[in-house]
């Protein structure tokens, strides 16, 4: 599988869990040490993964409230073992864009980093 498709496939993982709430795939694709940031309602959200994927498990998943998927990847920027993507999405009535920092660790994309935006 070429990096590229491996990407997809990663970022594909991280929409299912948050469309379908499936928080325990998140960790196939974050690493333990990733990091979120964003303003989310205006304020400024820092987190740990740990933090946000308890956040996420408090939620109820878009699909269980009548949502649609509407989850996309916009851009994808490889080069060599790092990249980047940015994603566009709907959940729970809020769009948001998404640009993902990810690493290639022991032969696996792992996001490392996680800036968002609402609106």
């Amino acid at each position: 599988m070429s990096d590229f498709h491996a990407i997809e496939a990663v970022v594909n993982i991280y929409f299912k869990a948050l469309h379908e709430g499936k928080i325990e795939l998140l960790p196939q694709v974050f690493s333990p040490h990733a990091e979120i940031f964003g303003y989310y309602e205006g304020e400024l959200v820092t987190l740990k993964l740990s933090e946000y994927l308890n956040i996420l498990k408090r939620m109820s998943p878009p699909n269980t409230i009548g949502e649609d998927f509407d989850m996309k990847i916009t851009h994808i920027d490889v080069v060599g073992d790092i990249a980047h993507v940015k994603t566009q999405y709907l959940y729970q009535a809020l769009n948001y864009v998404d640009y993902l920092s990810l690493l290639k660790i022991n032969d696996e994309w792992k996001v490392v980093n996680k800036t968002f935006h609402h609106d």
